[in-house]
């Protein structure tokens, strides 16, 4: 059988009304050698039907017990995973037809690369003004530094399956786990290639996991595990201030306010 070389990993969790824009986008990749694992936490809407009827071949649909934790649902579909290169999408969001084409071409260009990060636009709803607004973000240079003080790196990236098998999510981590995996990465050496391209929309929409996160506490609650036990347990580094001004609360200065 002929050898999937990349696996796209989607968690998802009651996305019933949006998951199909996602799947669709995966689908009408001008590049086809993969196959798309959406790993379901558990969803008691309509996720699975909708889901199902699509009848690909290439979709693996595997549900799992609600846990809340997208770090640990990452984590299932990367060990699902057969390809030599996972790229993280997730179930809300859309991939523009030549994402995987690029990636691909990226980690051949540069066979160092463990890690490839592209630009993105971002959607979210106004509620102001009851409009749907798009920006920009763009590839900035990989800097071990400047991901120290904010995560100007989106999570939505690609990577070796053997570097994320060694450095997984930790699934103490409710929705800040791209951070954190962004994080180890980076204290870990692994070779990040930016790819000067915008190929993916992000829709921040007021039930994602960041929005609801940052809503009940949970973004807080992560960056506790973060910078106290990651950061300063593990790899001796004291958390910066800027860090906390980008995801938490520009009033917070130190770990010990968390």
């Amino acid at each position: 059988m002929e050898k999937i070389k990349v696996s796209v990993v989607m968690p998802t969790y009651n996305r019933a009304r949006v998951i199909q824009h996602a799947i669709r986008s995966v689908i009408d990749q001008t590049f086809k050698d993969w196959e798309l694992i959406i790993v379901d936490d558990g969803s008691d809407d309509h996720t699975e039907r909708i889901v199902k009827n699509f009848a690909y071949p290439k979709i693996v649909y595997h549900k799992a017990e609600h846990s809340g934790y997208v770090s640990k649902v990452r984590n299932i579909g990367n060990k699902l995973a057969k390809g030599d290169i996972i790229v993280v999408h997730d179930s809300d969001d859309v991939a523009f037809p030549d994402r995987l084409e690029e990636i691909v071409k990226c980690f051949e260009q540069h066979p160092y690369a463990e890690a490839v990060y592209h630009g993105m636009y971002l959607k979210f709803y106004d509620v102001y003004h009851d409009s749907i607004v798009r920006g920009i973000r763009p590839v900035r240079p990989y800097s071990k530094d400047h991901l120290l003080s904010e995560q100007y790196i989106p999570g939505q990236i690609a990577y070796k399956r053997h570097i994320i098998m060694r450095h997984p999510y930790d699934e103490r981590i409710r929705c800040c786990d791209d951070y954190q995996m962004l994080l180890e990465f980076a204290l870990n050496d692994v070779k990040f290639q930016p790819l000067y391209k915008n190929l993916y929309e992000y829709t921040d929409s007021p039930d994602s996991i960041n929005v609801h996160g940052e809503a009940v506490g949970w973004r807080r609650q992560d960056m506790k595990v973060i910078c106290k036990d990651i950061l300063r347990g593990k790899y001796g580094i004291e958390a910066r201030a800027e860090m906390f001004k980008n995801t938490v609360d520009k009033n917070i200065t130190s770990v010990d306010d968390l």
